[in-house]
């Protein structure tokens, strides 16, 4: 019904939302048209089944036409009007997504069915439909390397991994990445830790995005969309073999001495919040081992051990007070970094583990 009053709408001239967008009538019904005619080509693909209930009734209505070629839907739609009205609406659904990333959500499953053939998946997808530049954009977010990357994390076969995110930290430890990431990546040392932190968030069932990854690791979501754009069109590595590498990682991320096996990143991450507020963690540690320390010192000193004790991103370290460091903050940090001696490193890790 809520299809048909959108359709009604646009028959009278009305502008219809597309993709979050207002879209003229003549154009919303173009791409309502061609985007019903791919999923019914789709539709016909192994695995279909799982994603909408009017594909048995597709199948039911072309089991007779044996090895023949592919009906051509854009020409003539399906004889039976339940079939017809219920792949309108599920084009619809997606058209009337709020944005873009919410149509690709929906829509990638589908586009993940389409066959291997000489023409590539967009040379099969183009001769099956009009390429409108409304569903030219939808395909081309669907088939963006992160989006095939998280396609692939949330639909592995098998069991997947028993993630519990407070076990993950917001970028991987350095050692795991020198073990198990180092080649899988034209991208920095820095993207790639970020990146895998993501990927593994993502394979909990309550994460299905990258922002979402982002968020429940404690970071600002477009911090993971970001870096999911970037990260993803830099693998050396195809997807399965990524993916085994993150299963070597989260068993690299143990803690032996808790009773889960697992570090909490998240606790870790409120107790450096909370040492913001003191002075004497920072007075004590320079008074031992680094005198004459200026005190405007101690967020670096604290930034330090968000990065190399609690694993957290430079970008949130408590010290910013939840903005985003300036590049003048940035160089004096590095300045800090590199000035710390291996006692004064040890004596300010060790410290982490004093304070509560």
């Amino acid at each position: 019904m809520a299809t048909q009053e959108r359709v009604d709408a646009a028959l009278a001239g009305a502008h219809i939302t597309t993709l979050g967008v207002q879209s003229q009538p003549a154009t919303y019904l173009k791409d309502l048209r061609h985007l019903t005619t791919l999923l019914l080509h789709l539709g016909r693909q192994a695995g279909a089944d799982k994603l909408a209930p009017w594909v048995p009734l597709l199948t039911a209505s072309t089991s007779d036409r044996g090895d023949q070629r592919s009906p051509r839907w854009g020409l003539r739609p399906p004889t039976t009007a339940g079939l017809r009205a219920q792949t309108l609406t599920t084009a619809d659904a997606m058209l009337a997504a709020s944005d873009l990333d919410a149509a690709v959500e929906a829509f990638q499953p589908w586009v993940e069915l389409t066959p291997n053939t000489p023409d590539g998946v967009l040379g099969w997808l183009a001769d099956r439909t009009v390429m409108t530049p409304t569903l030219t954009r939808l395909v081309m977010a669907a088939r963006a390397p992160q989006r095939r990357l998280s396609h692939h994390l949330d639909n592995q076969e098998g069991d997947r991994m028993n993630i519990d995110t407070r076990g993950i930290p917001q970028v991987i430890p350095a050692k795991l990445y020198d073990q198990h990431l180092a080649d899988a990546s034209s991208a920095s040392e820095a993207t790639v830790r970020l990146f895998a932190s993501l990927c593994l968030a993502r394979q909990s069932p309550d994460v299905t995005s990258w922002a979402k990854a982002a968020d429940i690791l404690g970071m600002p979501s477009n911090m993971g969309i970001n870096c999911a754009r970037a990260c993803s069109a830099t693998m050396l590595v195809d997807n399965t073999v990524w993916t085994r590498r993150l299963d070597a990682v989260w068993e690299g991320l143990t803690d032996p001495y808790s009773s889960t096996g697992r570090w909490n990143y998240r606790a870790y991450e409120a107790k450096a919040h909370r040492r913001w507020s003191s002075y004497r963690w920072f007075e004590e540690w320079a008074k031992e081992v680094r005198p004459n320390t200026r005190r405007e010192s101690r967020g670096y000193a604290l930034t330090w051990q968000w990065i190399h004790r609690v694993h957290g991103h430079i970008d949130t370290s408590p010290a910013w007070a939840g903005k985003r460091p300036t590049a003048t903050q940035r160089a004096h940090y590095r300045s800090f970094d590199t000035s710390l001696d291996e006692r004064q490193q040890e004596r300010l890790g060790s410290s982490v583990q004093r304070c509560t």
